[in-house]
């Protein structure tokens, strides 16, 4: 019987250990699910850091890229322009990251070629084309400083550039910039408009060229043969239309004060209109009694910002001398924005869209 007794003790004792070992057993095994459950995903930050290495990493070899592709581009030497009207050479040895820009026509190739981060401070330029525009809101204003719509030589030094871009008006007058050679003695380049320089010369050319060399100078030449391009594809087109045809005989006139601003065949806008088949007519001193002689086809009413298309046709139609004008008879007169006709850069294109669509119809 006590044998029995003690049997039956042993077998109670050692449920009652199993049972407890089994308890702490299934706590442990709880405790590590609910350790899994709250602990944060490691596998997503990993990802996460990896993401962010990878587009480090990428950065890094863009940059690199673009700086071997700099050392391989420069030293650079473009000629530019002196007061004597020679040309002089500069030699960059890297792109400028401080440019001081003054002229509509500038800014607008500059941003044209993505430049606005090299961009320090711009004069004469109130406004730009729309695909600008975003850009142009960033960029810090002579006007927002200064009374004066110019750069003048102490005040630009004071912002101490390693670049200046301007009309040839900018550089020939010692209370303005002074002498292009000034600021090469202090390793400051420069560049002047060539249309603004070779005032009996002017060209098509020569806005390509400015467009070329800007982009010469801060490494963006593919931007500039992209521009360049579209705009000589709109020249040919043209070409096309006035081959075989007589030239059409027009007059490119900027009526102030009563006198005439003459855009002769060696200014921007007349060789534009040269190169699309037309006749620029015109010199320098002509009066009513000359345009009437030459009677041209059609007129081309060049205007300042403050005078509007309408008023600038109004000058020519509402002329009681020029009445007899086959122009005026069959009512092709048409307005065209100084910023078209004189150093248009950029906006050379829109000069060729204008005379495509006067001359031969022809629409974007």
């Amino acid at each position: 019987m006590k044998k029995l007794l003690a049997f039956a003790m042993s077998l109670v004792i050692l449920t009652s250990i199993t049972g407890c070992s089994g308890g702490q057993n299934t706590a442990e095994t709880t405790a590590a699910r609910q350790t899994e459950t709250s602990s944060p995903d490691t596998s997503a930050a990993a990802a996460g850091t990896a993401g962010e290495t990878a587009a480090e990493t990428a950065a890094e070899e863009t940059a690199a890229a673009g700086t071997a592709e700099d050392s391989d581009h420069y030293p650079v030497t473009v000629e530019v322009y002196n007061n004597a009207r020679e040309l002089v050479p500069y030699t960059f040895e890297k792109a400028p990251e401080k440019t001081l820009v003054y002229g509509r026509n500038n800014v607008e190739i500059m941003l044209a070629l993505g430049l606005e981060d090299h961009i320090l401070m711009v004069a004469d330029c109130s406004s730009v084309l729309p695909e600008y525009e975003e850009a142009f809101r960033k960029l810090d204003l002579l006007k927002n400083h200064q009374d004066v719509g110019y750069f003048v030589k102490e005040y630009a030094l004071s912002l101490e550039p390693d670049m200046v871009i301007g009309w040839y008006s900018l550089f020939n007058m010692e209370d303005r910039m002074g002498d292009v050679g000034f600021w090469h003695e202090r390793n400051i380049g420069t560049y002047t408009s060539i249309n603004s320089v070779l005032s009996d010369n002017q060209s098509l050319d020569n806005e390509y060229a400015d467009i070329r060399n800007i982009a010469k100078i801060y490494n963006k030449e593919a931007e500039a043969e992209a521009i360049i391009s579209q705009i000589q594809a709109d020249v040919e087109k043209g070409k096309a239309a006035a081959e075989g045809n007589e030239p059409q005989r027009i007059l490119i006139a900027e009526k102030y004060e009563g006198e005439y601003d003459i855009y002769h065949s060696k200014t921007a806008a007349g060789d534009i209109a040269a190169q699309l088949g037309a006749e620029p007519l015109g010199e320098k001193g002509w009066t009513d009694e000359q345009i009437v002689e030459a009677n041209p086809e059609a007129i081309f009413s060049v205007h300042v910002s403050s005078v509007s298309d309408e008023e600038a046709v109004a000058l020519f139609m509402d002329n009681p001398a020029l009445a007899s004008v086959d122009a005026i008879k069959n009512g092709r007169v048409y307005p065209v924005v100084y910023s078209l006709a004189y150093t248009p850069g950029v906006r050379t294109g829109e000069t060729v869209k204008l005379f495509l669509q006067a001359l031969y119809g022809i629409e974007d």
